[in-house]
């Protein structure tokens, strides 16, 4: 897992970013920065990363779009973040010019676990703060290809 601190520098730049802190944007940090790690990406070499991301396209699960965008450099402005509209919630990063990649899926579990926070209201900056500290193996699947 990654530094507690580098963590937070993430979160509180995202937060700054999107204007406000929850769930989806602290979901999409973690999977930038899991997919960092996984393909040996330092931030000054952000850059050479690549994401394809699958998720809904409305608040608040679009919000991890721009917790990967703040966490990886990947934007749509650069061209280096492509966005398709799905049920399933995942993104595969790539490193330009180069080969291997990484696919990272919300558990199905954690997803459902989500929607029904959406529908209660439940969806707060405390739970949050609890994904950020979720270890990642019970948020994501991450599948080396």
């Amino acid at each position: 897992m990654q530094s507690q601190k580098e963590l937070k520098l993430a979160i509180d730049n995202a937060q700054k970013l999107h204007g406000h802190l929850g769930p989806f944007l602290v979901l999409g940090v973690r999977m930038g920065i899991i997919a960092k790690k996984a393909l040996s990406v330092s931030d000054d070499q952000c850059g050479f990363l690549k994401a394809n991301v699958k998720v809904p396209l409305f608040p608040p699960f679009s919000c991890l779009l721009d917790g990967i965008q703040t966490s990886t450099s990947c934007t749509v402005g650069n061209q280096r973040l492509t966005i398709e509209n799905s049920e399933e919630i995942c993104a595969t990063f790539t490193k330009q010019k180069a080969t291997g990649a990484v696919k990272i899926t919300l558990k199905p579990k954690m997803a459902e676990e989500l929607k029904k926070k959406l529908a209660k209201d439940a969806l707060t900056e405390k739970f949050a703060l609890e994904l950020a500290h979720t270890p990642e193996n019970q948020l994501f699947s991450v599948e080396t290809q």
